[in-house]
């Protein structure tokens, strides 16, 4: 008579550690991925949940220092000329050749977001890309 409770404590048990699991996985961040390069991101878009906090995994492949700078959404720019600090909305600042980093962001706000490289000379050279959020 004890064993069919003892079976049945077991059975409850698991069935709990495993729905533990399934709630672990509804909360993992997104993670997404750029490399940087002499001029350009590759990929050069990406896309992520709005509200929710990601990780940027960021690799400098070039041989001179790049970053990863998203402009606030509807500022975007045209050219060099157009840019100040307080249009960023949030970066990864220059990480020196052959070197790699990650960082965890949020954004509130969907749309299609502007990605620069913001070292000088780097976004007319062709260093740009999209970050959409939904």
């Amino acid at each position: 008579m004890r064993q069919p409770l003892v079976l049945a404590g077991i059975a409850v048990s698991m069935l709990a550690l495993l729905s533990c699991g399934d709630d672990d996985d509804a909360e993992a961040s997104t993670s997404i991925e750029a490399t940087a390069s002499e001029f350009e991101f590759e990929p050069d878009s990406w896309t992520v949940p709005v509200g929710e906090e990601f990780t940027i995994d960021f690799t400098n492949d070039g041989s001179i220092e790049h970053e990863w700078a998203v402009i606030v959404l509807g500022e975007d720019l045209d050219s060099e000329a157009d840019f100040a600090e307080d249009k960023v909305l949030f970066e990864v600042e220059a990480i020196p050749a052959g070197e790699s980093t990650s960082q965890q962001f949020t954004v509130d706000a969907a749309g299609t977001y502007q990605v620069i490289c913001a070292i000088e000379s780097h976004f007319d050279g062709g260093m740009e890309g999209s970050l959409t959020v939904e």
